[in-house]
């Protein structure tokens, strides 16, 4: 079988095509942008081919003889501009679909988020969540998965759609490791508000493990939308615990009135800005997205993938803590 992982590259799409190789059942072919990354992947016998995600032209003929494709490509910054996110995940999803369906895909699988769900009001959050995304970055995946939603009624896209929860793992260097740095360098000492509403995360391992049985069972999952979710939920006093108890530092145990926590985080915005820097955590959107919750049910992909998320937010962020000191991230 012959797969194709757009943005092979980046964190998830490594992870997963490490995966897949392992398994030893699948000819992996993975796109590129950047040659000194596609060496790598070569050199495990992966073909690689050139695509740049603005650059239309660069995506005709992309997925040429295969059998899936699994669309991981993608911008997934939360405070870039909108036209920038929109050509990313949208207009490139668009092309890049199009394609599929003239090269007569079997399968085509869609890296989405529960950013397209955005936080929920009754929890947990699941596949039939209304749309409610607050981040521009999931705004364009809710219009990314409108479009192939509309393809697959209207041209037979043979679709299915993921929809991961925050992932981390070893390789993710945006929000978990914006997060982690802000607990270790005692950037986080007071908690905003009470920090009781939820968050949810799953570790990169068990990502992959869901779109390995997604490839594995088109039969249960084309036409399908699932969200792939670790089995537990955390609030986010409990999430900074965690990562303190790691660290071995403090915890928040104090809490300050969000709005006192926004105007200190606005200040630390602007100057970063100043710097060129995007520090997820360090940033006002952290305040208005822990008034919300975020927590989804992984009982769908349990039940029709046989989906087995094997790793608790603790055993996950030790692994991922432990890399990013073996690699003097901390």
């Amino acid at each position: 079988m012959k797969v194709l992982i757009t943005g092979i590259t980046g964190f998830l799409g490594t992870h997963l095509a490490e995966e897949l190789l392992r398994t030893n059942k699948y000819d992996l072919v993975g796109t590129y942008r950047d040659a000194g990354k596609a060496t790598r992947f070569e050199k495990q016998g992966i073909e690689m081919r050139k695509a740049d995600l603005l650059k239309p032209d660069s995506l005709k003929n992309i997925t040429k003889d295969m059998d899936v494709v699994v669309h991981l490509a993608g911008l997934m910054r939360f405070h870039d501009p909108f036209d920038l996110l929109y050509n990313h995940n949208v207009k490139a999803t668009q092309n890049i679909a199009e394609d599929a369906l003239q090269h007569g895909v079997q399968h085509f699988i869609y890296g989405s988020s529960t950013e397209a769900i955005g936080p929920v009001t009754n929890v947990p959050g699941d596949e039939t969540s209304p749309y409610h995304p607050t981040y521009d970055y999931g705004k364009t995946k809710q219009l990314a998965e409108l479009y192939l939603k509309e393809k697959q009624q209207t041209n037979g896209l043979p679709l299915t759609i993921l929809r991961p929860t925050g992932i981390y793992g070893p390789g993710d260097l945006y929000v978990t490791l914006s997060t982690v740095r802000a607990v270790a360098n005692k950037k986080l000492r007071f908690l905003p508000g009470k920090g009781d509403t939820y968050i949810h995360f799953t570790y990169v391992d068990d990502i992959t493990q869901g779109i390995q049985k997604t490839i594995e069972k088109p039969k249960q999952s084309i036409g399908e939308t699932f969200i792939l979710a670790s089995d537990a939920y955390i609030t986010y006093k409990e999430m900074f615990t965690i990562v303190a108890h790691l660290l071995d530092v403090p915890p928040p145990t104090y809490s300050i009135p969000m709005s006192l926590a926004k105007a200190y985080l606005s200040v630390v915005q602007r100057k970063n800005k100043r710097k060129g820097i995007d520090d997820f955590v360090m940033h006002t959107s952290l305040i208005d997205t822990m008034r919300t919750n975020r927590a989804y049910s992984n009982e769908k992909a349990k039940k029709l993938l046989g989906f087995s998320p094997q790793y608790s937010y603790q055993e996950g962020m030790k692994k991922t803590i432990d890399w990013y000191k073996e690699k003097n991230l901390l």
